[in-house]
């Protein structure tokens, strides 16, 4: 029932603020509005004000926005195809249509704000694994120094040590570290590294080859997981995997990536006493036909809430924003080009389940994945597909450079195969879903 509740509020809050945008846009655009409604379906209280009925309707997901000659073929007197939609220049009808997905993205910005404002979660800049004859190794940097400085500007996240090596490409850092109770300088060159994006592909990374330390002690056991199911409890410490001692989470990620499919041997630490468990890591497809092992479990971490100023929040949100904008219309590439297997498209069960996971989660957990689901419906909504806003947007790109409106019958046409296609699509996504319960895989 929460997963549920969660899941109505998120899709609800979503495509309400997607009508606003339109509504919005259509007032300050001179476009009478006969009715912006809160919800779908019967209504269920109502009050005019001018031309417009605000409503609230009996089905709480999201809302509507009517406007007056936006129906083809609809009759209307002459003076008011003044304030009808379809009698607007492009411009205008443009504005209108762009600024629901426009609104989507907004928002996303906001929540984002929000987030950084409130304080997100960091790692402490502590050394966990050093890779042997790597720059660090060599630099002298062994497990447990703690960063204090690199090129005389404080550090206080790894992400700021991260944001150093990309930077400084190739060039020599002076890092200052603290080692029980010294302050020590060593001075190390990030080398090239070959790396993989999220999707699997090649990339070059510039690295010294140590990681942040992370305790191998589970901060959280994924529902329905192969943890789960084994019996692994939040607090456990993984002390021993296949005969390997894990000192760090590193280390016992690597076991488990490396093995999918593979049962393998666990000790785990658990109120002074030691267990032994048998786990196979479900095989998890990474693109590029590679797979790797998941087992259903995260780390407690050895982390701090960072908070950031409004001056900081303000620009790291519109970072954020573009960021997870440009993420979306790769992966939609990516899935065009099969880089991205399409059995990882979701739809409303899988839905449902993330937005009851994050609000199990906490507040911000949530609000961090509306912010996400907004900005993939905002991309997704300018995609040219008829009956999506990018659809009607590419028809007003040809009504201005043919400088005459559509045939309504060819775009009657349009529409019945982007709906088709959208259909499909959500026929697919669902059936990924159902797959996805019936063989209790994993997505993340």
């Amino acid at each position: 029932m929460t997963f549920l509740l969660s899941a109505l509020i998120l899709i609800g809050i979503i495509i309400f603020v997607h009508e606003l945008g339109h509504f919005l846009l259509a007032k300050l655009t001179g476009v009478r509005v006969l009715k912006f409604s809160l919800g779908f379906g019967p209504k269920l209280i109502g009050k005019k004000y001018g031309d417009t009925e605000y409503l609230i309707s009996s089905l709480p997901l999201g809302g509507y926005v009517k406007m007056l000659g936006e129906t083809p073929g609809e009759e209307l007197k002459e003076e008011d195809k003044l304030v009808a939609y379809n009698y607007q220049p492009v411009w205008k009808r443009f504005l209108i249509v762009f600024s629901g997905p426009l609104f989507n993205l907004v928002f996303a910005f906001l929540i984002f704000i929000f987030i950084f404002l409130s304080g997100i979660p960091a790692l402490y800049p502590d050394v966990g694994n050093v890779t042997e004859s790597s720059p660090a190794a060599k630099a002298g940097l062994i497990t447990g120094d703690k960063i204090l400085e690199i090129n005389g500007r404080a550090v206080d996240s790894w992400d700021e040590i991260i944001n150093f090596m990309d930077e400084n490409q190739g060039q020599n850092l002076l890092i200052k570290v603290r080692r029980g109770g010294n302050i020590i300088e060593l001075s190390v060159t990030p080398v090239r590294k070959s790396g993989k994006s999220i999707f699997g592909e090649d990339k070059e990374l510039w690295d010294i080859g140590i990681s942040p330390l992370i305790y191998p002690v589970v901060g959280e056991v994924v529902k329905g997981g192969q943890a789960e199911k084994a019996g692994v409890e939040k607090g456990d410490i993984i002390a021993n995997i296949d005969g390997n001692a894990i000192k760090t989470w590193e280390d016992m990620t690597a076991i488990i990536h490396g093995n999918p499919g593979k049962p393998l041997k666990f000790k785990i630490k658990r109120d002074n006493h030691v267990m032994e468990m048998t786990i196979a890591p479900v095989k998890t497809p990474v693109g590029d036909g590679k797979e790797i092992g998941l087992i259903g479990i995260r780390p407690s971490g050895n982390d701090f809430i960072k908070k950031y100023s409004i001056s900081e929040a303000v620009p790291l949100g519109a970072k954020k924003t573009w960021e997870m904008s440009v993420l979306t219309v790769v992966s939609i590439v990516k899935l065009i080009q099969r880089v991205i297997p399409a059995d990882t498209i979701g739809g409303p069960i899988l839905i449902v389940q993330m937005a009851g996971e994050q609000a199990s989660r906490g507040l911000l957990d949530f609000i961090l994945f509306m912010a996400i689901i907004n900005i993939n419906l905002g991309i997704i909504n300018l995609l040219p597909i008829p009956i999506l806003d990018g659809g009607h947007i590419l028809f007003l790109g040809i009504e201005a450079i043919s400088k005459k409106p559509i045939n309504e019958k060819v775009i009657a046409i349009a529409q019945r195969v982007g709906l088709a296609i959208i259909l499909t699509i959500m026929v697919f996504a669902l059936y990924n879903d159902i797959i996805r319960l019936v063989t209790g895989k994993q997505l993340f």
